[in-house]
């Protein structure tokens, strides 16, 4: 979004929101309500067209800040610190021996990385993969384990 208000974090705090929805929003993955809407364009000081078109000038102004040198390391930056930060929490779930909980904000990471179906299947294909090669070393472990105790 181009916030004038600088971070997702401030605009995350000016409309009582958490930063990764935030993020969602401008990623597309979560669409807002109507109050939400008429809250960022508050906070912005745009109009809900202004907000909601997708006008040459904000395709020009977001290619520019992507490349930028400033722009990608303070959003590289921004990115370790959030995710890191849910990581930590999901630490601090696991060591409490809260599975749901831990679950929860991995998934979280998960939806930041993986918000379109070509991602998420990527990760299923990996998963798949995974486990059988776990499964075929656990099969030829078995078979070496049969002939060693029969030689």
């Amino acid at each position: 979004m181009n916030c004038k208000l600088g971070t997702q974090k401030e605009l995350a705090n000016k409309l009582s929101r958490i930063e990764q929805t935030v993020s969602k929003i401008e990623r597309g993955v979560f669409t807002p309500s109507a109050d939400t809407i008429i809250q960022l364009c508050n906070a912005l000081n745009v109009t809900p067209n202004e907000l909601m078109l997708e006008n040459p000038e904000r395709q020009k102004w977001q290619s520019e800040r992507l490349e930028h040198p400033d722009h990608s390391i303070n959003g590289l930056a921004n990115q370790i610190s959030l995710v890191q930060g849910i990581f930590a929490k999901a630490d601090v779930a696991l060591n409490a021996g809260n599975e749901k909980l831990e679950k929860a904000y991995l998934d979280n990471i998960i939806q930041i990385y993986a918000w379109r179906n070509d991602d998420i299947r990527k990760i299923a294909e990996w998963l798949d993969r995974k486990h059988l090669n776990e499964y075929l070393e656990k099969i030829q472990e078995e078979v070496r384990t049969t002939i060693l105790h029969n030689t």
